[in-house]
C-alpha cells in the first residue's frame, strides 16, 4: 500500500533513530474491525486501514482536511524527505525528494492548499510549500514541529525537538507564534518546556507536552494569545505515563493523546473545555492494532484520524576484538534476539555473563549468559529500570529506577536479590557510571529553569558523600558515561547547542579534551590502557585516541545509538553491541460519532 521510493530498511531519520525505545507493535496488516466501544458522546473507532507498507520507516503523518491525502517523512541513508499519498493509493510522491537536505515534520494548512515543515536547509527553520511540494519559501530560521493557527495566519512552533518522548532530558524552553505573512513572532510559553504544540478548533488554546521536573512527561493547554505565557497555562495530565502527542477533535471536545498509560504507547482521549483547557472527566483508551502509535492528525470531520505505528526488534551481538591490531577479529555472533527492545547493556567483569535493559510494556533489568543461555529477569514491574551497569567485582548490578517516585539509584545482586536504594534526595537521576573504587558518576534530569548538572557520589557510610561538578559553560552540558579503568578521566558526552561531542574530563585537572563533529548520541567503553575507547555513533564503532582526536572505524552499523548500546569485555577480547530492524508504517482509523 502506497510505497514511498524503494530504500534500505535500517532506520535514519530523527523519530526512528531514536523513537524506538517503546517499540514492539504486532502489526495487523489490511484493515481491523475494533470492537465496539461506548463513550459519552464521543466518537468510536470502526476499522482501521494501514497506508503505507513499504521496507523502513513511514512517521510524522498529517491529514489533509478532507480526509483523502496523508502526507508524511520518510528516508534512508541519512536522510529524510517528505512524501504525499492519497487514502487508499498505492503511488507515494516525494514532495521534497529532490531536497538535499533533511525535511520532515509536515503539517497541512486548515484549507488544505499548503504545507508546512521543519527543514535542515542552512539555517534550519520552518518552510512553507504548497500541497504539491512546490513554492517552498521559509518562514523562520528556528523551530520545530509546526502547527497552523485555525485562521492560516499564524504557526506556532516548539524550541526544540526529540528523537524519543521516553528519552528525552534536555529542556527546550517555550513556544513561539510567528505570523506568516510578515514573520513576526511572539511568544506563546515564555518558561517551561514544550513539545509537540497543537491549536485548539477555536484558535483559543495550544496544547503541547514537556517535561516535568523528575522527567515526567506530562499534557498542558495554554492561552494561544500569550496570556499565559508565565505560567505555562493549565495542566492535563500529572501522572507517571509518558504522555506526548496532543491532537484536539475538530469540536474541541476531545484531547487525543499517545500515552503508556494502559500498558504500550498507544491512543488514548480526555474529554476537555477548549475555552479553559481543563479536562471534564477521565482519560479513556481508543486502542490501535498496534502497540506502539503516536503522531495522530485528525481530518477537519473528525472521522479519519492518521497516526504512525512502530515495531522494533533487536539483536545484541558480540564480535572478536584485537586491541594490539585494533580489529575486529571474524563475523559477529548473535547473543540474544528479543521480542522487545534492547537498550542499555554491559558485560559482566568475568566476561561470563551480560546484564541489559529490555523495554517494551515494561523496562526491565535482566542478566543472561553470555552465550544467550540463563536468562534471569531482575525487574518484574511497572517501573521503568534503565541503564544496569556491573560492580568491580561483578557481585552488584547498579541501576537507576522511579520505583521510589523519582528517578534514584538502586542496586541488586545478579540472582535478583538484596534489591537497594542508594538515595540521592530531591536529585532526579539519569545514566549512572560505576567506576572500580565505588565512585559513582551521573548527571541529573534537568529541572524546571535549569540545564540540569552532574555528580559523582563517593561511596562511605550512610550513603556516602555526593559532590556536585562544576559546569562546563553556560552553553555545555556534560554527560558522564564511563570511567576510566584508573578511575583517573571521565568520557562522555557534551551535550551544546549544535548536538553532542565525545569529551574526556581529566578530574585532577578539571580539563575537558572534545571531539570535532556532532551526534545525536555518543556510546562509549574505555580499553583497558585507559588511553583509547571504543565508541558508537550514528555512522558505526569507532576505536579512538581522545587526547589526538583520532578516529578509526571498526564496525559499521546503523540503527539506535542511545543509552549503552555499546560495550567491551573487561579483557578486551568482545566487543559488544546491539542491531536493530525496525518497521513503521502510517496508519488511518476510521471515528464514528455515537448518537
Amino acid at each position: 500500500m502506497a510505497p514511498a521510493p524503494r530504500r534500505a530498511r535500517a532506520p535514519v531519520i530523527a523519530f526512528a533513530a531514536a523513537g524506538l525505545l517503546l517499540a514492539g507493535a504486532a502489526f495487523v496488516a489490511g484493515r481491523y474491525v475494533a470492537p465496539a466501544g461506548r463513550s459519552s458522546g464521543g466518537p468510536t473507532v470502526v476499522s482501521f486501514q494501514q497506508v503505507t507498507d513499504s521496507p523502513g520507516v513511514e512517521t510524522q503523518p498529517t491529514i489533509s482536511p478532507d480526509g483523502r491525502t496523508v502526507v508524511y517523512a520518510a528516508g534512508a541513508s541519512g536522510s529524510s524527505h517528505i512524501y504525499s499519498v492519497h487514502v487508499g493509493g498505492r503511488n507515494a510522491v516525494g514532495l521534497t525528494a529532490d531536497s538535499r537536505f533533511n525535511d520532515s515534520q509536515p503539517a497541512f494548512s486548515p484549507e488544505g492548499e499548503r504545507i508546512a515543515f521543519r527543514s535542515e536547509r542552512d539555517p534550519g527553520g520552518i518552510f512553507v510549500m504548497s500541497a504539491t511540494g512546490e513554492s517552498v519559501k521559509r518562514i523562520t530560521d528556528f523551530g520545530y514541529h509546526p502547527a497552523w493557527s485555525p485562521d492560516g495566519r499564524e504557526i506556532a512552533v516548539s524550541h526544540g525537538t526529540f528523537f524519543s518522548p521516553t528519552d528525552r532530558a534536555t529542556r527546550a524552553d517555550g513556544l513561539s507564534a510567528v505570523d506568516v505573512a510578515t514573520r513576526v513572532r511572539r511568544v506563546v510559553v515564555g518558561v517551561g518546556d514544550a513539545m509537540q504544540p497543537n491549536w485548539s478548533p477555536h484558535g483559543t488554546r495550544i496544547a503541547y507536552w514537556g517535561l516535568r521536573a523528575g522527567g515526567q512527561r506530562d499534557l498542558w493547554t495554554v492561552a494561544a494569545d500569550g496570556s499565559e505565557a508565565a505560567t505555562g497555562g493549565v495542566s492535563v495530565t500529572d501522572d507517571p505515563a509518558v504522555d506526548w502527542s496532543p491532537t484536539w477533535s475538530p469540536d474541541g471536545t476531545f484531547l487525543y493523546f499517545s500515552s503508556t498509560r494502559g500498558g504500550p504507547m498507544n491512543l488514548w482521549r480526555v474529554p476537555i473545555d477548549e475555552a479553559s483547557g481543563r479536562t471534564r472527566g477521565a482519560a479513556e483508551p481508543l486502542t490501535t492494532p498496534s502497540n506502539w502509535s503516536g503522531y495522530y492528525s485528525i481530518s477537519r470531520d473528525g472521522t479519519k484520524l492518521a497516526y504512525a505505528s512502530l515495531d522494533w526488534r533487536s539483536t545484541l551481538l558480540k564480535v572478536a576484538f584485537d586491541p594490539a591490531r585494533e580489529a575486529v577479529v571474524g563475523p559477529a555472533v548473535s547473543v540474544l534476539k528479543g521480542t522487545r527492545t534492547i537498550r542499555d547493556h554491559e558485560v559482566s567483569p568475568d566476561v561470563q555473563s551480560v546484564v541489559f535493559t529490555e523495554i517494551g510494556a515494561q523496562e526491565d533489568v535482566i542478566v543472561a549468559r553470555i552465550d544467550g543461555t540463563h536468562y534471569t529477569r531482575l525487574t518484574d514491574d511497572a517501573f521503568r529500570n534503565r541503564s544496569p551497569v556491573w560492580s568491580s567485582n561483578g557481585q552488584r548490578i547498579l541501576f537507576y529506577s522511579d520505583r521510589s517516585g523519582s528517578y534514584q539509584m538502586w542496586t541488586v545482586r545478579p540472582d535478583s536479590t538484596e534489591l537497594t536504594l542508594i538515595p540521592t534526595p530531591r536529585i532526579a537521576v539519569s545514566i549512572p557510571a560505576w567506576a572500580r573504587d565505588g565512585r559513582v558518576a551521573f548527571s541529573e534530569l534537568p529541572k524546571a529553569g535549569t540545564p540540569g548538572g552532574w555528580y559523582i557520589l563517593r561511596p562511605g557510610e550512610s550513603g556516602g558523600t555526593l559532590e556536585l561538578q562544576p559546569p562546563i559553560d553556560a552553553t555545555n552540558f556534560f554527560w558522564p558515561l564511563a570511567w576510566s579503568p584508573d578511575g583517573t578521566r571521565l568520557a562522555g558526552g557534551i551535550q551544546g547547542p549544535s548536538g553532542m561531542r565525545l569529551g574526556v574530563l581529566t578530574l585532577a585537572s578539571r580539563q575537558y579534551v572534545t571531539q570535532p563533529g556532532s551526534a545525536n548520541w555518543l556510546a562509549m567503553a574505555w580499553l583497558s590502557d585507559g588511553h583509547r575507547l571504543i565508541v558508537r555513533d550514528g555512522r558505526g564503532i569507532w576505536i579512538v585516541y581522545p587526547d589526538t582526536q583520532v578516529w578509526r572505524q571498526l564496525i559499521t552499523v546503523g540503527g539506535y545509538v542511545g543509552g549503552r548500546s555499546v560495550g567491551l569485555s573487561r579483557d578486551d577480547k568482545w566487543i559488544t553491541y546491539t542491531e536493530t530492524g525496525t518497521e513503521g508504517d502510517i496508519w488511518i482509523a476510521t471515528l464514528k460519532k455515537e448518537k
